[in-house]
Parts: C-alpha cells; structure tokens; sequence
C-alpha cells in the first residue's frame, strides 16, 4: 500500500508540476535582420531572440574611413543589459565580426536590442532598435 500511495503521489506531482510550464512567458524564438549605414560605413546581422530571456547579435561592421565598432544592449521596460561592444574595424581592413550575448532574467526576457555604431573617438554615429517584430532607424 505504502508503495502504491508514493507512486500516486509522485504522478500527481510530476502532473502539477508538467503543467505548471516554464518559469517564463515569452513568445517563440525569432530571428530579426538588422543593417545601417554612417556614410560608407556599414553593418548588418541578424539578432535571435529566444523563447527564453536571452538575445543573441550577430553580424559584421565595415569601416570606410576611420575606425568603427558596434555596440549593443538589451531592455524590457525598466531592465536593461550593460553595453557590450564588438572589436574595431578599421578602414582598408577586414570587415569586423561580432557576436554577443544579452540576458534578462525579467519575465519576457530581452524584447528590445539597441545597435549603436561608434567612431574613432567612441562617439554614436548610428543608432537602430529592433523588437521581434522589426527594426527601427533612430539616427
């Protein structure tokens, strides 16, 4: 009896605890493209968003002319990522390739990534967000 009662009850926590879900609530994954120019130079990549609390940003960046580096952070409202930046790219060299990671461990997760290309001197030069459901130019 004593082993039949501890088979029910591990059934019927397994039960309450399969139909509890996951400990977030997000939407499925989602790959956006992303792309913006400073003059010639350029950037362009792809961010995964996850049905977790991660995005990842992958991508190149071109430098036409000085030096140029992206820089990425994530939000969902008030939560947001620290900067995280790719190395530089310098004009007549190599197209520069980045990947980070972003994470929030806010319901929901990342929802929203900021790209900001930066000079030589550190300075924004460009500026794009994307969502899950496109990106927008700002400067």
């Amino acid at each position: 009896m004593r082993a039949f009662t501890m088979a029910v009850l591990t059934a019927a926590c397994t039960a309450i605890g399969s139909a509890a879900g996951p400990a977030y609530a997000t939407a499925d994954d989602v790959n956006m493209s992303f792309g913006m120019a400073y003059g010639a130079s350029t950037t362009s990549g792809t961010i995964h968003f996850t049905d977790g609390y991660t995005a990842t940003v992958s991508g190149a960046v071109h430098a036409a002319s000085g030096a140029r580096k992206i820089c990425v952070n994530g939000s969902n409202g008030d939560a947001g990522t620290a900067d995280q930046c790719s190395a530089w790219a310098y004009a007549g060299g190599p197209n520069q390739p980045f990947t980070m990671g972003l994470r929030l461990t806010t319901a929901g997760g990342v929802q929203r990534v900021d790209i900001y290309m930066s000079d030589e001197s550190g300075s924004p030069v460009a500026h794009e967000f994307c969502t899950r459901k496109g990106c927008t130019r700002v400067s």
